[in-house]
Formats: C-alpha cells, structure tokens, sequence
C-alpha cells in the first residue's frame, strides 16, 4: 500500500506525535509498505512532504486565502473572535498545501489530529480511505492551557473559541472511515462531549521500537555531573499541560528534607523563561538543571533513578512508556489516559493532577526507599516489554487500514 501519514502540526517537534509518527512509518515499512509524512514546517513557514522535502511555501497561497476569508468575514460573520479566524484562514492554507501534493497517489491517509482530518476528508479521491489516529483533545487542552494562566474554566466554555473546537472534534472524526483512540479515555470524553458514536474508535495504545530504544539506551551521551546524587528526570515539552509549575513546588519541598538529589528536565517551549524564573525564586537554581532539547531521552533515562511527569492533561503520554522499557521508577499524576498505563504501586506511583504534596510524597517515598524504587522498575520494565510492541500496534493499525479500505466506497 502507499500511505500518507499527515498532521496539521509542524513536524520535527518535541513531544510523543513525532515519535509516534516515525514510529509507526518504520513498522509500516518493514511489511514492505510505501509511507509519506504531510506536515507543516516547523518553522511555519510553509507545508512539506517531510521525507522527501518537497515544499510549497505558505507566502504562495495565504495571500489569497486570507483576502477571500477575510472578505467573507466581514460580510457575513462580523464580530467573529480573532482566534477562529486565524484558525480558519490556517485550515485552509494547510488543505490548500495537502491538495497541492496530491492525495489522489494513495491508497490510505492516516492523520494525526481532527484538523488535518477534516481537510482531507473534504479533498480525498473516493478510492483513498481515511483513518485517524487522535493523539489528544484540541477543546481541553485549550481549556487546560487557559486554566494555568488563571482563566475561570467556566469563563472559557462560554467563548466562541471552546464551541469552535468542539465542532472541529465533532467533524473531525464523524467523516474518518476508521478512527483510532489510544486510551479508553480519550474515546469517552469524544463520545460524551463530542457526540462521536462508540462504534465510530476503536481502541489502540501506542507502541515502540522496543530494541532500537534499548540500543539507543547505551550510547554515549554528554550530561551535567550530579555529584552522585539520584537523578530524577522530567523529559517533556514546556507547555502548560504538563505540569512543571507543580513539579517545582513539589521539588521545593523535597528539598526541605533531602538534598541527595538533581532535577532533570529534558525539553523546551513557551514556558521556559517562566519556569527558570520560578526555579530561581524558589531557591532551585543547583537542584534543578535544564538540559534542552534533547535527542538522547533513551541514554538519560539510562542515568536516571526516577522519572517524573507531572501532567495536568494527557492521553499516551511516550514518556511513560519509554521509562517503563528503561526500568525506571515512575511517578506520574492520573490526568487523562495515563492511569490505564501504570498501576499505582505496581508500575509506578500515581499523584492527583495538581496536588504539589502528593507528588511531593511519591518523590520522597522513591527517594527514600531503595527496594520500592528498585522494585518499580523492575515491574515497570517487565510491562512496558510486553504492553509497548511496535509490531503489535503496527499489526492492529493494519487490520484498521483494511476495514477502512472496505468502507471507502460507501
């Protein structure tokens, strides 16, 4: 088959859809599959095939598409907030690019998000089955994002914007052939904020290359020196969803009755100069370390002792599972799916998302006792080599590309 993997989002980016992307196109290719990547650069400034780095540059079409949007705008929706007709002007540029590239050249299109979905279930051939795979919830995380920045939730369901992604959920899945959910958790909230009929997602957690991690694993890698202190690490974009300003707190307090330990946080993003002010504030400056972007997440998981992610919304989070295959102890809250990836006590240790002292509790227990610790990873590692099998979830996304063949037609 050939198939188009595309997303909305700028790709190389930090965070679990690039991994899931490339992932997923390795698997696909070892059974002998022909696989593209349609994504926007990361820079913004125009649309490519990633892998083969054909490019349309956005200056070639936003021009037009904004004086006709705009047009209609003026005429037709006056008073539309600002952010929906940026998103709507962006919408278009992208299924403009995906048009431009010829989606008619392949047999299934799996998008990443309800926005790509959306443009390519208005511009596919009748003989192209769409799937989609929904890495997360555009309208809470939105919700979450506005939360963190002090914004009454109840305040943000009453915009334009929260019933705006809502109708890019709802349409963004209902014209899929196949959707594909990662957790039972994102599946409800679609199915129950959202109006998506069950029967509509099928259940699949991700997967990973299990041995090409476990190789990466034991690369060099160059790293600050911890002085022989336990290392604890927090690979994850600096975004509002994840949770660093509580993992401060959190650390600020271990800090009170440990200091036989280094913070590792292993990402960047909108909130860095934030959170280096913060750390600074609260007296962190040699306990917690910011390492950056990093390519080498496998070889600091290796150094590791406990891995942390704090979120306050997440789906499937590639972290968590890449601590399990590494055997480290693992603490994280139960925002989102994440509760049906590790079993507290078992597979690691589980927090309420936002309670700065119960992630403080959890750190110190793990730093405190050496047999929970070890004993976490040990289970930690045992599942995550069994649960998180690149071929498996290869094995059932294909069996979800020939249903969806089947129903192109309809």
């Amino acid at each position: 088959m050939r198939i188009l993997l595309a997303t909305f989002w700028g790709l190389p980016s930090v965070g679990g859809l690039e991994k899931y992307v490339l992932q997923l196109k390795r698997g696909l290719e070892a059974r002998g599959h022909e696989v593209d990547i349609f994504c926007r650069m990361p820079d913004d400034s125009g649309f490519y095939i990633l892998n083969k780095g054909w490019v349309l540059n956005k200056n070639q079409i936003q021009p037009m598409i904004s004086a006709k949007a705009d047009t209609y705008f003026a005429n037709h929706l006056p008073g539309l907030d600002q952010d929906v007709k940026y998103m709507e002007i962006d919408k278009y540029c992208f299924e403009a690019a995906a048009a431009y590239f010829r989606p008619a050249a392949y047999d299934v299109i799996h998008t990443q998000d309800v926005i790509s979905a959306r443009a390519f279930a208005r511009i596919r051939h009748p003989h192209t089955a769409l799937v989609s795979t929904i890495h997360g919830c555009l309208s809470t995380e939105s919700l979450a994002r506005r939360q963190a920045d002090g914004m009454p939730s109840d305040d943000f369901r009453k915009t334009q914007l929260w019933y705006y992604y809502g109708l890019i959920e709802h349409f963004g899945i209902m014209h899929n052939h196949e959707t594909i959910m990662p957790t039972e958790w994102l599946k409800g909230i679609m199915n129950r904020d959202f109006l998506i009929p069950e029967y509509r997602m099928t259940t699949v957690p991700n997967g990973m290359d299990v041995e090409e991690f476990l190789h990466e694993m034991n690369k060099p890698t160059v790293t600050p020196d911890a002085g022989g202190k336990k290392i604890i690490l927090c690979s994850a974009r600096f975004d509002p969803v994840k949770g660093h300003f509580h993992l401060l707190r959190a650390l600020t307090c271990l800090k009170k009755v440990r200091n036989d330990w280094v913070c590792w946080l292993a990402g960047n993003g909108q909130l860095e100069e934030r959170m280096r002010e913060q750390a600074a504030a609260y007296g962190l400056q040699n306990e917690v370390v910011f390492l950056g972007k990093r390519d080498d997440i496998p070889a600091l998981l290796k150094k590791s002792d406990v891995f942390v992610l704090p979120s306050l919304q997440d789906n499937h989070p590639f972290a968590i599972m890449e601590a399990h295959v590494a055997g480290k102890a693992v603490v994280v809250s139960n925002a989102g799916g994440i509760p049906e990836m590790v079993t507290h006590e078992e597979t690691g240790l589980i927090f309420p998302a936002g309670n700065d002292q119960d992630l403080f509790g959890n750190l110190f227990a793990v730093l405190s006792q050496d047999d929970l610790r070890n004993r976490l990873g040990e289970q930690s590692k045992a599942f995550g080599l069994q649960h998180w099998s690149l071929p498996t979830m290869t094995e059932r996304i294909l069996a979800i590309y020939e249903k969806a063949l089947q129903k192109r037609w309809r």
